[in-house]
């Protein structure tokens, strides 16, 4: 039976299972320790070259510690790397985002367009949650969108009947995001009725948080431009804090996510005035 490592520091996990591994994985867990970055950012055939293995000897090591595949894989490597006590931090490539928990995301993105039914104004963060979300407004009444997110906005203008804005700044290649000081100086005039985000983390204590200062610093500009927040987080998102706080939960007013009904966690964000809107079983909105 593989090892889980998705609930404990997958670092840690994976210096303790180290010594018990074949010489091929544990080529593949010095790799994932000691050139951390390099595994999280590379391409699935550059560490094999490098390591002088095969594709599904890496997907095989990863499912030794409880993981469907690379992506979520490199992601908990990532959030393990970003622990405070070493000081560092790598961003999950956004590739490795998209591929992770696609299903649900559309789930809860499609749950999430009837919170907005009477908004006319939209403000809307970047990423794979916030695509999906966009492109779950296919439908939806004319309304006027900004965004941070190059393909958000590109996916929401190809439904033709919504007015779609970016808030201008410097792009990150990767993300293909919008950020800098112009996008806190747009912000800072305009009033939305509604702001939708994803979230890297999101902890019922810490609140929200995510991989990148630059990031945290834009999305509560975003936060302060809204009357109202809803955040879409898939279960992959939750009790796994960040390095940079957001803000707290008493800002948020709608999650949606795909935890069970009944899971204990959703007392735990009710506690903080968060309505709780579950991909399983859709709670009362009114």
């Amino acid at each position: 039976m593989p090892h889980s490592a998705q609930e404990t520091d997958l670092m840690l996990a994976i210096e303790q299972e180290r010594p018990g591994l074949s010489r091929k994985m544990q080529a593949i867990a010095g790799y994932a320790l000691e050139n951390t970055e390099s595994f999280v950012r590379n391409t699935s055939r550059e560490i094999c070259a490098e390591l002088g293995t095969s594709e599904p000897t890496l997907i095989k090591f990863c499912q030794h510690f409880g993981f469907a595949g690379l992506s979520d894989f490199r992601i908990a490597l990532a959030l393990s790397y970003a622990n405070v006590a070493r000081g560092s931090l790598v961003e999950p490539l956004a590739h490795d985002r998209r591929n992770v928990n696609m299903r649900q995301k559309q789930i809860i993105a499609e749950r999430a367009v009837k919170l907005v039914a009477d908004s006319r104004s939209l403000l809307i963060d970047n990423g794979s949650t916030a695509e999906l979300f966009a492109a779950a407004l296919r439908d939806a009444p004319p309304k006027t969108i900004m965004t941070t997110g190059l393909n958000t906005a590109q996916i929401a203008l190809s439904h033709g009947q919504h007015e779609v804005l970016l808030t201008g700044g410097r792009i990150r290649p990767n993300a293909l995001a919008l950020t800098g000081r112009v996008v806190e100086t747009v912000l800072a005039s305009l009033r939305f009725d509604t702001f939708v985000m994803g979230a890297d983390c999101v902890d019922p204590d810490l609140g929200l948080s995510t991989f990148r200062e630059d990031e945290a610093h834009i999305t509560r500009a975003m936060l302060d431009a809204a009357n109202r927040v809803i955040v879409l987080a898939d279960c992959s998102k939750l009790m796994k804090p960040s390095l940079h706080q957001i803000c707290g939960l008493d800002r948020v007013d709608y999650l949606v996510t795909d935890l069970e009904p009944d899971d204990p966690l959703i007392a735990r964000f009710e506690a903080h005035g968060v309505r709780v809107l579950t991909a399983e079983a859709e709670k009362e909105l009114t």
